[in-house]
């Protein structure tokens, strides 16, 4: 019988796990698998069998939040109980760091293992596709749509843990250099200094693979962050938004905007219910992450 070691991945291992997630269908997830191994709040494993890498995790701690994503088996190794395995080795890390909440978005495949270890459907994603658009966003009146600046990631992180009820810090900071965020104007009698005192009202993060991480509150701002999310992405790619259905007025938006629905996917939640606001959430790190 066929033994497993489920332990921390390491640099050295990310070519292996590419060929494996490769090979198995999943696409190549080095990009991926290299940022989380330098992530602070990130803790991806690798299932290990004969010296072979056959199964990943990851483990992401927001604060009280923890986010479980990317759990693979290669074809072979399938139907043992590894997934399984892999699951409960990423919620106990999470788990033994504090996270009360423990969230992931799940695939059919992965669905079963997850309803067996107590996880609950909370919400869906609603997936959209938008091709990319030539003309650069319309910021709406007395607004205006600038670059993130190093002073901003407080006030981006305050705006963020009101809409996901998570502290993203460690991967906010990852991505302020290729943020950018839209604000009252200066001269707008009416700016909305809100709850961040810095008049962000929403931001977009572009990450890889066509996502970004993009919240706003005001859906005039959100529509004006998606029009440059298509505008960055580069020809013959896609952006994607992921909507929960809470934000209904959201998905009848991006319908007419031009953006394609695609698929959705359970959220499913174990233990506390976070205290998020998903009508401001329009778009995901990704699905491993939140």
């Amino acid at each position: 019988m066929t033994t497993f070691e489920i332990r921390d991945m390491t640099a050295a291992d990310i070519d292996d796990v590419g060929e494996s997630t490769s090979a198995g269908g999943f696409g190549d997830r080095r990009e991926f698998f290299r940022m989380s191994v330098g992530l602070g709040d990130s803790h991806p494993v690798v299932a290990v069998a004969d010296g072979r890498i056959v199964g990943t995790g990851v483990g992401a701690v927001h604060g009280s939040v923890g986010w479980i994503g990317v759990v693979f088996v290669v074809p072979e190794f399938r139907c043992r109980g590894l997934g399984r395995a892999i699951t409960e080795a990423v919620c106990n890390g999470l788990e033994g760091a504090g996270c009360r909440s423990l969230v992931l978005v799940a695939t059919e495949m992965g669905r079963p293992v997850y309803d067996r270890l107590g996880f609950r459907e909370q919400s869906l994603y609603h997936m959209f596709s938008g091709e990319p658009e030539a003309a650069g966003p319309l910021p709406p009146a007395g607004s205006v749509v600038r670059r993130v600046r190093p002073a901003d990631i407080d006030a981006i992180g305050d705006l963020d843990s009101r809409a996901t009820g998570e502290d993203r810090l460690p991967l906010i900071r990852t991505f302020t250099g290729t943020g950018w965020l839209i604000e009252g104007s200066p001269a707008d009698p009416g700016r909305d200094r809100g709850a961040t005192g810095a008049g962000i009202r929403g931001f977009l993060l572009p990450t890889t693979r066509g996502n970004a991480a993009l919240i706003a509150a005001r859906p005039e701002d959100a529509a004006c962050l998606l029009d440059l999310h298509r505008h960055l992405t580069p020809e013959g790619n896609r952006a994607w938004a992921g909507l929960p259905t809470e934000n209904e007025a959201g998905r009848r938006l991006l319908a007419e905007r031009g953006w394609f629905p695609w698929r959705t996917f359970p959220r499913m939640i174990r233990g506390e219910q976070p205290d998020w606001q998903p009508e401001m959430i329009w778009a995901q790190f990704n699905h491993a992450m939140g």
